[in-house]
């Protein structure tokens, strides 16, 4: 099978260029290499057992990410956790490994993108500006010094490469009247590939579409045949698409795929009240793009309910304007189309207008949307630059706005430190969070600042009283300081809000463990066994605690079950026998 490289691997100045942007990369998230890893890294790697053990590596495609630390979500990403199970073998929890690994994505996804719009527009400085911008903006922070983000550049590396292959493919066929099939099949490998690693690879067949459109010879005769030609060419790409929304509407379908929020309210049920809303963001996400400025996660944007407000009007015009925008040119300047085309289909998957995601607003969701932006502006300022004969003084211009924003973007990577300046530092924006009020309260306990832990979790609790994970972090604090009988009572509040709550039957069960109360052990493993997986762990432990209590029938039984379920444990199958045979029984911890 023989690849035919991009050209833009091939041309010595396009080399040099790819090394620049990734020394660039390198250097501006250096400072992030050491910040710690908290908050979803817990969930995602530092306490997902998946990853520690490739055992579960069939797991990986058949349960959500964070299946591994006993959490349901809706994210199914395959590939990611086998990047994060080989970085776990590498070199375990040592962050700068993954901090290293996130900004070598990155760096890599500029050069891809270079790659992809030089092939595309055959204009050097052009696409390495666009490139650079990419690289460096500072709302891709949330995306690359956060850990477990890593997501969007590693699902950004396979669109990108899929729509590089396509492109070389077509590009051939299209010059010498033959066909690179390798290409193409290729191209459909990342598009599979791109999905297991993350849900917004969906819209790459949307991308090959435009594509398709600025490589088109005659814009201005489109046959049926033309059409009829491309959407063949699309074809599996749709199928795929269409296999993947079956697999996450079916077994794939961790809580619920297609809404968020599980239940219909005013937002879910109500598609004007998201279109309102989403041209609401659309105006904040602009303002991200041209002055980065206080950069932060937990955002909260109010729903608008019509277009009386000043900022959802500003974004209905901004929408409309640039869709007239891309109609007007789509003939004259295909590269401008192209770009509004660009931007639109990378907001697709997080504008909620079909479906309701986790937030209204994400800086890292315009991981690959603001390429399309700035190929625009980049565009039109070039030509701009070029009438007036005032090139240099645009470069050197474009150069302060390039140095402004890596300033801001190493200066951004020292918010991601540590936990508590982290979540200290979000306060500040979200002060009624209780996900970041819980966190930094988790995080005082684990550095073992009791006191600010317990006020920050009575905080938690006071703005959502019903949560359990609330009254589980508290009874761990009560634990800790010995107050048992609170610790006792704040475990079984959380159990009597969710009986499905499994770190509480955990907590609970050893509390009691320790005390030596194995009656209410007991009857605390038991809850847990109906719902946990690790039933086979469970049953051990009960056959323990039933020993403590010379109950050797009961010991005898819980065995028994666990045996049924693992009939070659040597280790279950010993202890069964020494009971049965009245032999001295060595107790497992």
């Amino acid at each position: 099978m023989k690849i035919v490289l991009p050209d833009s691997l091939k041309n010595k100045k396009n080399l040099l260029i790819a090394l620049l942007l990734i020394v660039i990369g390198f250097c501006i998230y250096a400072n992030s290499f050491h910040n710690e890893m908290f908050w979803d890294d817990d969930d995602f790697i530092l306490k997902n057992r998946y990853i520690k053990d490739w055992k579960y590596f069939p797991q990986y495609f058949t349960e959500n990410v964070i299946a591994g630390n006993h959490l349901k979500s809706n994210y199914w990403r395959p590939i990611l956790l086998i990047l994060f199970s080989t970085e776990w073998h590498l070199w375990k929890n040592w962050a700068p490994g993954y901090h290293a690994v996130s900004t070598l994505f990155h760096s890599l996804d500029s050069v891809l993108l270079f790659s992809f719009l030089f092939l595309l527009f055959k204009r050097r400085w052009l696409t390495f500006l666009t490139s650079l911008i990419f690289l460096v903006h500072p709302v891709q922070t949330e995306a690359i010094v956060y850990a477990n983000a890593m997501s969007d550049s590693v699902g950004a590396f396979f669109v990108l490469g899929g729509l590089i292959l396509y492109t070389k493919y077509l590009l051939l066929k299209n010059e010498q009247n033959h066909a690179e099939k390798s290409l193409y099949i290729l191209s459909i490998l990342m598009y599979i590939l791109g999905l297991l690693s993350r849900e917004t690879a969906f819209v790459m067949p949307a991308y090959l579409v435009i594509v398709e459109y600025v490589l088109l010879e005659n814009k201005h005769a489109i046959t049926l045949e033309k059409i009829r030609k491309i959407f063949f060419r699309i074809l599996p790409f749709i199928f795929l698409a269409g296999v993947y929304l079956g697999l996450r509407a079916t077994v794939l379908n961790f809580i619920n795929s297609f809404n968020f929020y599980n239940q219909n309210n005013l937002f879910t049920s109500n598609f004007l009240v998201r279109l309102f809303t989403f041209f609401k963001v659309l105006t904040i996400y602009f303002s991200l793009l041209f002055l980065p400025v206080d950069l932060h996660v937990e955002r909260t944007v109010p729903l608008e309910t019509s277009l009386a407000s000043v900022s959802s009007l500003q974004g209905a015009f901004l929408f409309c304007g640039l869709i007239i925008l891309a109609y007007w040119q789509w003939r004259r300047q295909p590269l401008i189309t192209f770009g509004v085309l660009w931007f639109f289909i990378g907001m697709m998957p997080s504008s909620n207008l079909l479906i309701p995601i986790n937030a209204l607003l994400y800086e890292h969701f315009l991981y690959l949307p603001l390429i399309g932006i700035y190929l625009i502006m980049i565009y039109y300022g070039m030509n701009w630059a070029r009438k007036i004969n005032l090139e240099k003084w645009a470069l050197a211009l474009f150069l302060t706005y390039i140095f402004f924003f890596c300033a801001l973007t190493i200066n951004r990577n020292r918010d991601w430190k540590n936990p508590i300046t982290f979540y200290e530092n979000l306060l500040k924006y979200a002060p009624d969070s209780y996900r970041v009020i819980n966190n930094l309260g988790m995080t005082y306990a684990d550095r073992g600042f009791l006191g600010p832990a317990e006020q920050t979790y009575k905080k938690a609790l006071a703005l959502l009283p019903n949560n359990p994970v609330a009254h589980h972090n508290l009874a761990n604090l009560y634990r800790d300081t010995g107050r048992t009988d609170l610790a006792l009572q704040s475990y079984h509040e959380a159990l009597r809000l969710d009986p499905k709550f499994l770190f509480a039957y955990a907590s609970l069960a050893q509390l009691y463990l320790d005390q030596k109360d194995y009656p209410n052990a007991q009857k605390t493993l038991e809850a847990y066994l109906v719902y946990t997986n690790e039933k086979v762990y469970i049953l051990s432990l009960l056959a323990e605690v039933a020993k403590k209590q010379h109950n050797w029938n009961q010991a005898q039984k819980y065995l028994q079950a666990a045996i049924k379920l693992e009939p070659k444990n040597k280790t279950l199958i010993s202890q069964l026998k020494a009971i049965e045979l009245g032999l001295p029984i060595k107790e497992t911890e």
